[in-house]
């Protein structure tokens, strides 16, 4: 079963963690090109978040074993982050059950939809495609350094379908589990253009139930334990509050519009990325492909492949 985890849009109103299993890619929110940036005054680490956006309004500095909202939800190990976001693989305590955590940034916290579309897709009438699209399980506010935060927990998604592909024998879906996928896709895109919401966000595989059962010590030891990484400036002056000491390491083929327009991706965005996913489900390799992308190796991917 997909799980389709979206970067939520109002068309009106303008989970990659892959320690072997887990993978939940945060989603990016569209926001205006910026021409340079500043050089940062910490020492560079890899596939982590933006450590300069450590600040107020910023991000909020959630580490593992952090527990939130009456210490319901323990936080387990890191799924991923995006520019406005990070997404964490927490433990709620009171259902005995694993969440995916998403921690907004507190400027986005501000104007984000995404808190407020996601309740009123899971109050539409059960409909084709609703069933691929994650349910929220709770939100809430917190509160730390660089100020207020939306929370969002919905439920944790498996792996990525790259990732799933890659794990099979000859890195290829069988032709019946292709179309199937490629039909649930569809049908989870097409239930969300009927709610005037453009997807714009990832495609995970869903977890069995049964991953709950694991307690903590369990799920490490199977999927390995969280790798952290010291966060040091460059002139070796003490970190500020609300930076954090540590940064752990989660275990952009998007449409040229996401790279050269400043609006709000829209519905024809979704059926670019909609096409370009189907070909690399059904296929071997992806249709653009590039190692180590830029932008700019991608634009030119996408030109040599369709021409100007």
């Amino acid at each position: 079963m997909l799980d389709v985890t979206s970067c939520i849009y109002k068309r009106m109103n303008p989970w990659r963690f892959s320690r072997q299993a887990y993978s939940f890619l945060s989603n990016q929110f569209h926001v205006p090109k910026t021409i340079s940036k500043s050089v940062s005054q910490y020492r560079l680490i890899e596939d982590v978040e933006d450590l300069d956006s450590y600040h107020p309004r910023g991000y909020y500095p959630l580490q593992i074993g952090d527990e939130l909202n009456n210490s319901r939800y323990r936080v387990i190990d890191k799924l991923g982050y995006g520019g406005y976001s990070t997404i964490w693989l927490a433990r709620d305590l009171q259902m005995a059950r694993y969440v995916a955590l998403k921690v907004i940034t507190a400027d986005a916290s501000c104007f984000t939809q995404e808190a407020s579309v996601m309740p009123s897709v899971g109050n539409v009438p059960s409909g084709l495609g609703r069933g691929v699209i994650p349910p929220l399980i709770d939100k809430f506010w917190v509160t730390g350094p660089n100020d207020k935060h939306t929370c969002i927990f919905t439920p944790p998604a498996r792996m990525s379908l790259f990732d799933a592909k890659e794990a099979s024998t000859l890195g290829l879906f069988q032709p019946k589990v292709a179309q199937s996928i490629i039909a649930q896709l569809i049908h989870g895109v097409a239930f969300l253009h009927s709610e005037q919401i453009v997807h714009g966000g990832n495609i995970l595989l869903q977890f069995p139930e049964a991953i709950d059962r694991f307690s903590t010590s369990e799920l490490c030891e199977k999927f390995g334990k969280p790798e952290p990484e010291a966060v040091i400036r460059l002139d070796r002056k003490p970190l500020m509050d609300g930076v954090l000491e540590q940064v752990f390491i989660p275990g952009l083929f998007g449409p040229p519009e996401a790279r050269f327009s400043d609006e709000p991706l829209s519905f024809p965005s979704d059926i670019w990325t909609l096409a370009c996913a189907i070909w690399e489900i059904a296929g071997q390799r992806p249709l653009f492909e590039a190692f180590f992308p830029t932008a700019d190796r991608v634009t030119a991917d996408q030109v040599e492949v369709l021409g100007i």
